[in-house]
């Protein structure tokens, strides 16, 4: 065996970081975790990281992600999502790095009536998607050797996500209630860090959306995932409220046209997803 590839995943504390952190191969990389002890809005600190520790690959997990703290502080949102984007892809170009930024189905509209893909001009209406469409463009601006992932509704196994919760109030018996007019593609953290290490390995670069195939609503959703745990259901209600409605379908035409990896309906992923983590009745 020849000496170890490193990966450096910056904001290695989020869900995502952590992700991807448990499913590489810790025997044929050397993976170095940061989170806030190296601030990716500093651009001399993350030179020197990079120059002293010289990765192969960074992927940047960090950023500002809830959409009311990106509205109430925009200058926070634009220097962690954009400057910071910015920053870790000078870095890793600066050591020949791959950079691998993980992006939203935030760019685009609230409303879209057909799938969007990669090709199509991403138009966001909120600082958040603003801050991260900014962030894609300095990537690509700075590091050519480089790879966009925009994913959506991306969930995990821990206890205050969407999943986990909903079962535990159904069981409780305490009140489910779900938007039902929100739409998008719902994908397991599992698919979305598989993923990531396929075309990390691979030669490919540029923008691709990951999502599990076919759109769903949040109450269908979560309905699947109550039916699939075995919890009741007599306590799920839909909420149909005007102002939360919206509908971005994210199609995954880069990695059918590349034929890099095999995405599974969401259906398929999900049941996959809580059969690993003892979530299944």
């Amino acid at each position: 065996m020849g000496p170890q590839e490193v990966v450096w995943i910056a904001g290695a504390a989020g869900r995502m970081g952590r992700a991807i952190e448990h499913r590489l191969d810790h025997e044929k990389y050397r993976i170095l975790t940061t989170d806030a002890e190296v601030d990716a809005t500093d651009l001399d600190t993350v030179v020197h990281f990079a120059a002293a520790n010289r990765p192969d690959y960074v992927i940047n997990c960090a950023g500002l992600a809830r959409h009311d703290a990106a509205q109430e502080r925009p200058d926070d949102a634009y220097r962690i999502n954009a400057l910071g984007a910015r920053n870790l892809a000078i870095a890793s170009e600066s050591v020949g790095a791959k950079i691998i930024h993980l992006s939203t189905d935030d760019l685009f509209p609230a409303n879209m009536p057909h799938a969007v893909n990669e090709f199509d001009p991403a138009l966001p209406h909120h600082v958040f998607g603003k801050s991260k469409l900014a962030g894609e463009k300095l990537v690509r601006d700075m590091n050519p050797r480089h790879i966009i992932i925009r994913s959506s509704w991306v969930y995990t196994a821990l206890p205050d996500d969407m999943i986990v919760s909903a079962i535990a109030k159904a069981r409780a018996g305490e009140p489910v209630e779900v938007p039902a007019n929100q739409f998008a593609r719902p994908t397991s953290c599992k698919t979305v860090a598989e993923f990531i290490i396929a075309i990390m390995e691979s030669e490919e670069f540029g923008t691709f959306h990951v999502t599990s195939e076919g759109l769903c609503s949040r109450f269908e959703f979560i309905a699947r995932a109550l039916k699939l745990a075995g919890a009741p259901t007599d306590t799920l209600a839909s909420r149909q409220n005007p102002d939360e409605a919206y509908r971005v379908d994210l199609d995954n035409l880069m990695i059918r046209l590349t034929g890099i990896y095999e995405l599974r309906s969401w259906e398929e992923d999900l049941k996959d997803y809580m059969a690993e983590h003892d979530l299944l009745a």
